[in-house]
């Protein structure tokens, strides 16, 4: 209670490791209010993850290592960093509302960690362009943005040191999975498409995005791992700089083709083409990425820090991951195929081992608890899911 016996704004919770103070508010709202600071409870295990992955990147660093949660609100990672992530000697938690800044003061206070945290209260690309010289700058950095990570991704990459990881979140995902397509290009660099591996689409769209950006800046980038959860993206890549970083970012970037009349998809360094299997003129997603999103050691690593951490989803979403690593880019949603033959849905496992059988790749993808990747044909996985429903 306060001294009117009104009773108190600020609340006092336990996540993972660490007490956080944080507004009333945001823990009875459905939409946690961006007044008097931000707090997102539903984020915890994006939060979950990046200690995780924060873990595995900073255990093998021999010199300082500095991380940085740029749009931090209260502060919730940023003080999970400093408390969980040991390896971790500096943390940066900067945000635009002072307020919310006070509160993350008082949780590293709480959690006696405030000689290891520094603050700010800065517009983020002043925050960021403050930590661009050679030796400021951050081996870890996340920006977790309230919409797009578009307008940061210049500022971001001046500011990760080489060999440096960078991880932000995207939540516009109407723009990112094809409701939006010229926005997605203005934003993006690439214009997004609406299928049914839009998540996929969208995740690479943002990878593109900042390849781009990287490669205007002599830099090149490295996907480590992605996935989908909820409302939003989530990403993480590494940062690097030196001969052949530029060339080989620039490999990477290309168009995802589809047909909409026969469910063709391809990859391709053009955008204009006619599919192969029904001569129909193809619908093109891009310039995106079109290599790897997932690093298998990475994901090796994450899925037992999460076990010994015990937190099962992040241990679930980067099994998964590990599943799909060779596996083409795009995957088939099976409601989709059988509801377009007019049959009833097999399992996933079961139309994956008659796949397997039929001597193509496949696997689930963390991208939609209902896809499965595969080299296979549309036309083949048609025939599949057909008999498979007739058994």
């Amino acid at each position: 209670m306060n001294k009117t016996g009104a009773k108190e704004l600020v609340k006092k919770i336990i996540e993972g490791k660490t007490e956080l103070l944080v507004p009333e508010a945001s823990i009875q709202s459905i939409i946690p209010p961006r007044t008097p600071a931000f707090f997102n409870p539903k984020a915890e295990i994006n939060r979950d993850i990046s200690m995780a992955a924060y873990r595995i990147f900073s255990k093998d660093k021999t010199s300082l290592t500095v991380m940085a949660d740029s749009l931090a609100g209260v502060g919730a990672r940023g003080i999970r960093v400093a408390v969980e992530v040991p390896d971790i000697k500096e943390v940066f938690i900067n945000d635009g509302n002072l307020q919310a800044i006070e509160l993350a003061k008082k949780s590293a206070q709480l959690n006696q960690v405030s000689e290891k945290c520094f603050f700010s209260d800065l517009d983020i690309c002043r925050f960021l362009a403050s930590h661009s010289a050679p030796k400021k700058r951050f081996t870890i950095l996340d920006i977790d943005p309230f919409g797009s990570p578009a307008p940061y991704l210049d500022c971001a990459l001046r500011s990760i040191e080489n060999n440096g990881l960078f991880s932000t979140t995207a939540t516009d995902m109407p723009v990112l999975c094809g409701v939006y397509p010229k926005v997605s290009y203005r934003k993006y660099q690439g214009h997004s498409l609406r299928t049914e591996y839009s998540h996929e689409i969208g995740i690479r769209l943002l990878f593109g995005s900042a390849a781009h950006n990287a490669m205007r800046l002599g830099l090149g980038i490295k996907p480590v791992f992605a996935y989908r959860t909820r409302h939003y993206f989530r990403v993480y890549m590494t940062i690097h700089t030196g001969a052949g970083w530029e060339e080989k970012t620039y490999k990477e970037i290309g168009y995802i083709l589809h047909c909409f009349k026969c469910g063709h998809r391809m990859v391709d360094t053009v955008p204009n083409k006619e599919c192969p299997a029904c001569k129909t003129f193809m619908k093109h997603a891009g310039p995106l990425w079109t290599g790897s999103i997932h690093n298998k050691k990475f994901l090796t690593e994450l899925v037992q820090d999460c076990d010994m951490n015990l937190v099962k989803m992040g241990a679930k979403i980067a099994s998964i991951a590990l599943q799909e690593i060779d596996m083409p880019p795009t995957y088939f949603t099976i409601d989709k195929i059988s509801s377009k033959i007019g049959v009833t849905t097999p399992s996933l496992n079961s139309i994956i081992l008659a796949i397997k059988k039929e001597g193509y790749l496949a696997s689930r993808t963390a991208l939609n608890s209902k896809g499965i990747k595969t080299d296979a044909s549309n036309v083949i996985l048609q025939k599949i899911v057909k008999m498979l429903a007739q058994d």
